[in-house]
């Protein structure tokens, strides 16, 4: 090789001998090549781009991805909705075949309008329940709560 190929990495030769050599420090950058001074162990170009490419990809999918769980919640929602309409439906067109049936009309005529056949003496009871006569088992003792009939079930009480 010779002296003049590049001055940096070579000294010339002197007439007293060869060039001193340069003394090396161990250190965390001792003996590493292609980093910078000053950068040492810490984080390289590369490994900054790979942060900031994996920090984009990363900010870019968030938006997307929060818009597909709402959408999917919300499409479970109109799907829950979707069900209980078409029950919905079936009850009233269910609905709609007992009342062609002439008796079942003529049973809630009776009992919601109060009306009779020709001939028939409707009643109607006005006031007040009478008082002194119990009322029937059953009925006093669903007028309870569920809870307190089952406590005193359990207590062993009996009204």
């Amino acid at each position: 090789m010779t002296d003049s190929v590049h001055p940096r990495r070579r000294r010339p030769a002197t007439a007293a001998g060869p060039a001193p050599v340069a003394v090396m420090r161990a250190g965390p950058g001792a003996g590493a090549r292609g980093r910078r001074p000053g950068l040492g162990r810490g984080l390289t170009r590369r490994g900054l781009v790979l942060a900031l490419v994996a920090f984009a990809l990363t900010a870019m999918t968030i938006y997307p991805l929060r818009q597909y769980v709402t959408q999917q919640r919300r499409i479970e929602q109109l799907q829950a909705k979707q069900a209980a309409l078409d029950a919905e439906v079936s009850r009233l067109e269910a609905e709609r075949a007992r009342l062609k049936d002439p008796e079942y009309v003529e049973q809630l005529a009776r009992e919601d309008l109060q009306m009779a056949k020709p001939g028939e003496e409707p009643y109607v009871m006005t006031g007040q329940a009478p008082v002194d006569r119990p009322a029937p088992e059953g009925a006093a003792a669903h007028k309870r709560p569920w809870y307190k009939r089952l406590w005193d079930t359990v207590m062993g009480r009996t009204e």
